[in-house]
């Protein structure tokens, strides 16, 4: 009898796709926190909901309540009521800030990973409803320095990698590449070219830049 299993059963392999999305550690953050915030009020409000029921449940179950405990019963219910709408409505608001910050960062752009079948990996960039039309000019970082009269150090690269979307958003800080001169306010300067025309900015430590 011939063997015809090869003609019953096949097989394919193919490879993975992999898309990663393009965030900020400030933007994971508020994810984080608006969705501990959501899930605390959440857990608030089924707790005061308990509480209504109870309320609810003691009132049709008890025979020739007393006219103060029907009273207490009555303001407690009110009580429960109206936390749970308030409850309610927090935890509603902040689930609802970390699902909009989270269509942010898919609309930020992706980077997708592809596998050919001689396993060749390719990386390829997309940027989403940021993408310059060709023959605009782009957003570019000349040179940036993080200085002192004292000290300084070059932030270009760093600055160049928080470009996101054509702009950058960011704190002049330690935080950016380190403190050139400890206990001494810091000066950035950043050399940028947009749309043709070089420009030049100085920003003080603590200070939001936001160009262009």
């Amino acid at each position: 009898m011939a063997d015809t299993s090869d003609k019953l059963i096949k097989s394919e392999i193919k490879g993975r796709n992999v898309t990663y999305y393009l965030t900020t550690e400030e933007d994971l953050e508020n994810v984080k926190s608006k969705s501990l915030f959501g899930d605390i009020f959440c857990v608030l409000a089924s707790l005061t909901t308990g509480g209504i029921i109870s309320v609810i449940l003691t009132r049709a179950t008890g025979i020739q309540l007393a006219q103060e405990t029907t009273n207490v019963l009555d303001i407690l219910l009110y009580v429960f009521i109206c936390t749970t709408v308030i409850f309610a409505l927090f935890g509603l608001y902040f689930h609802c800030q970390s699902f909009t910050t989270i269509k942010k960062i898919k609309g930020s752009g992706t980077v997708k990973s592809l596998k050919r079948s001689n396993q060749e990996e390719i990386v390829e960039t997309l940027i989403v409803d940021t993408q310059i039309p060709s023959g605009e000019s782009q957003f570019e970082i000349l040179k940036a320095v993080y200085w002192t009269s004292k000290a300084s150090v070059d932030v270009t690269e760093e600055l160049r990698k928080r470009i996101v979307g054509n702009k950058l958003d960011v704190t002049a800080s330690n935080k950016i590449k380190g403190d050139p001169d400890y206990g001494t306010v810091k000066k950035l300067t950043i050399e940028y070219r947009f749309d043709g025309n070089t420009v030049t900015k100085e920003f003080t430590e603590g200070e939001r830049i936001i160009i262009p």
